[in-house]
This record gives C-alpha cells, structure tokens and sequence, in this order.
C-alpha cells in the first residue's frame, strides 16, 4: 500500500474503489484487523494477514484503504465505538471518570491501542462522538475551550499510560508479587523518617491490589488539579 495521511480514510466515500462492486465494509475490516491485534499483536496486523481474515486476496483491501496507516486508523475508531457515550444527569467530574473507566476496559480488552492513543490519535467519527460527549460532560465547569480540549486529551493520555503500565506488569509474569515488594519496600524505607514528604505525600494512598480503586485516584486527582471536582467515589 502506498504512504498516505490516515485522515484522508475518513474524506472518501466508503465505496471508492474501481473494478466490480466491493463485497466487503471499512467496518468489517476494521474488525478482522482488531481480531489479529488482540490474538497475536499489531505488529501481525499486515494488508496480507487482514486480507486471508475476511477471505480476500491483498489486493482486495486497496478498493476500501490506501495504507496501513489507514488500516491502523480504521481499527482505533472502530475500538472507540465500544464506549457508552448515553447522556448523563451526574456532575462532570464523575461523568469523566466513567470515561476513564471505560477507556481503560477497552484498552485493555485491545492491549494494541494504549500505545497508540498517546502518539497518534484517531480522528474518525466514533473518536468525534467520543470527544462531543466529553466536551458536553464539561459544559458547566468555567473553563475556555481550549482547556477543556487540553483536560480531555490529558485524560486519554493518563488512562493510557496507566494502562500500559498495568499491562507490562502483567507481562512480567509477576505482576502481584512485584508490587507487594516494592509496597514493602518503600514502606520500609518511609519508616527510616528520612523522607518526610514523601510520607506524606503517600499518606492514606489508595489500596493496593485494588486496580479500580486505586485508578479512580488517579484520574480524581488529576481532575481535581484540572478544575474538575470529582464527588466521592463510591465502593
């Protein structure tokens, strides 16, 4: 496939190709491609690979996508048409934190997109739908529009980083015992009293071994500091 902007997808028709009808979708591709990035990576993601999943020659994917990067486009939006974007009576910080909390679900249900998300965000219309909702989850905080886009971004951008770190520990095959040993161990130094501060700064720090509690803190206090509050944070 030949080098092109990812967003130029979106500016096409979803039926562009020449030659006999097409008899296949963006979606359904999108889909087969996500099916092998789950499986075995993004790096199994290939025009060949896809092609062989939807029972199509190579050549087939060039009537519907004119890159890989198109391809890799197509698959990120289609991942962000899972979230539950329904309307929302809460208070806007909670309202981003159910983002959050689905953002994460998805990214991890697709361990492909976290990496993704931080260096090349998708402009399709989920990802658009996606961003309205946010922005209408912030309409009542006193904040210009440009700090509201930053306040969004920063959230994908947390809840993806989060993510990856959750998924290398994971990798690690030790996760758990990982971090109980560094628990115990900073625990054993913060009783030295040689570092006050950061004491405490860890004083009465989330649960450990509790991942929802512990990323509700994160994305509360990172709003917080945004100008978001965020109510108390139900069990």
């Amino acid at each position: 496939m030949a080098k092109d902007h990812p967003v130029d997808v979106w500016q096409r028709p979803e039926r562009s190709g020449v030659g006999p009808k097409p008899g296949h979708s963006r979606h359904g591709i999108a889909l087969a491609a996500i099916g092998i990035a789950d499986r075995d990576g993004l790096a199994s993601v290939s025009t060949r690979s896809v092609a062989a999943s939807i029972g199509a020659g190579a050549a087939t994917l060039y009537r519907y996508l004119k890159s890989h990067d198109e391809l890799v486009e197509i698959m990120m939006d289609t991942a962000s048409a899972e979230y539950d974007l329904g309307p929302s009576s809460e208070p806007p910080g909670i309202q981003l934190l159910n983002l959050a909390h689905q953002g994460r679900a998805i990214m991890h249900r697709h361990p492909w997109l976290a990496p993704l998300l931080l260096t090349r965000p998708s402009l399709g219309p989920n990802t658009l739908r996606y961003l309205e909702r946010a922005l209408a989850a912030l309409q009542p905080v006193d904040l210009p529009g440009p700090a509201k886009m930053q306040t969004v971004a920063m959230l994908t951008a947390i809840t993806s980083a989060y993510v990856q770190n959750e998924l290398a520990a994971a990798d690690s095959g030790n996760g758990d015992g990982v971090a109980l040993a560094r628990s115990k161990y900073v625990a054993e130094v913060l009783q030295s009293g040689d570092y006050p501060l950061l004491a405490n700064a860890l004083a009465g720090q989330q649960e450990t071994g509790i991942p929802d509690k512990v990323f509700a803190g994160v994305i509360t206090n990172y709003l917080a500091g945004a100008g978001v509050a965020v109510a108390t944070v139900s069990d």
